[in-house]
């Protein structure tokens, strides 16, 4: 059987288009508009080519326009403010003070405080609490009052005036908390009005982060100066002599009395002074270091010793820069 040769495949005519008279004009009128189009985008890619910028520039090319110039938001005075006390906190962003061991640290003492005062102080004791206060006023250092107890609440006149020139240097623009009306307050409130304002405040301790020139006239004037220092230091060790040299048997025995069933005050009082003495070193280490004369074992040192430590702080640290 003899194969042939396979027939080549034939190729499928296309059919002819007729050209209605509809279909005749539209390819008239599409012509010359085909025509027109290449020198169009000729053209606008040589204007594309001459506006493109060297690789490198500033500048952004949007399509066939000119190039705009790349523009720098400027910070507004506000967030500069917020920018700089960011940095003197030492952090890239605010300061937050729930993270601070330090800082939670107070919080537990201002908890502690008050529970002292809701929960261990005696009870009832308020005519005599008013009693007692009237012999410290009306006869001081007479011995009509129990030494220690006299003593120990002098002490909390000299504690919050420390505090005061130790942290309104560093008052200025805090965020959260002024800290005039804490300062004020801890006068006849302790560490109940101090605490929150300890906890909540932003830190100071740059070296040239508070100059003298931004001090306001009572803390340039009064808070600053040697003779305050100086008063504060000898009121300070006279109480503590006066306190030493009064404690034999009967006056520790009377204390005790005081302190466990006769007055909230002497209760209250007492608790108080010593979460004031603890939060000390934290307020002496940062006006050291606002100061440029930071020392772990001087802060130490100064605050170890409760009222007088720091009253002597006081005394010996340098001006601040103008």
């Amino acid at each position: 059987m003899t194969c042939r040769d396979p027939l080549p495949r034939a190729q499928t005519a296309r059919p002819s288009r007729v050209l209605t008279p509809m279909s005749l004009a539209r390819v008239t009128h599409a012509a010359p508009a085909a025509a027109c189009a290449a020198p169009r985008a000729r053209h606008a890619h040589a204007l594309a080519s001459r506006a493109a910028p060297a690789r490198g520039s500033g500048s952004v090319v949007l399509g066939t326009r000119a190039p705009f110039p790349r523009t720098v938001a400027r910070p507004s005075a506000r967030s500069s403010a917020r920018c700089s006390a960011a940095g003197d906190s030492g952090d890239s962003g605010a300061f937050v003070p729930w993270t601070a061991s330090d800082r939670l640290g107070l919080a537990a003492g201002w908890v502690a405080l008050g529970s002292a005062a809701a929960f261990v102080a005696p009870t009832g004791t308020s005519a005599f609490d008013m009693d007692l206060i009237a012999g410290l006023v009306s006869a001081p250092f007479s011995g009509a009052t129990n030494p220690i107890f006299e003593a120990l609440f002098n002490s909390l006149g000299v504690v919050p005036a420390v505090y005061a020139a130790l942290l309104l240097p560093g008052g200025k623009d805090q965020p959260r908390l002024k800290p005039a009306v804490p300062v004020a307050a801890s006068f006849a409130l302790g560490f109940f009005a101090l605490g929150p304002y300890l906890i909540l405040r932003e830190p100071r301790d740059e070296v040239g982060s508070v100059r003298k020139a931004d001090l306001g006239w009572a803390t340039r004037t009064v808070l600053e100066s040697k003779v305050f220092a100086a008063f504060n230091a000898a009121f300070a060790a006279f109480l503590i002599a006066y306190g030493v040299t009064h404690a034999d048997a009967a006056a520790v025995e009377s204390f005790k009395m005081l302190w466990t069933e006769q007055s909230a005050l002497c209760c209250v009082s007492s608790c108080d002074l010593l979460v004031l003495s603890l939060a000390m070193y934290g307020a002496v280490a940062e006006d050291q270091k606002r100061r440029g004369v930071f020392s772990v074992k001087k802060a130490a040192a100064f605050a170890a010793v409760p009222v007088l430590g720091p009253c002597l702080w006081l005394v010996a640290r340098p001006e601040l820069q103008d």
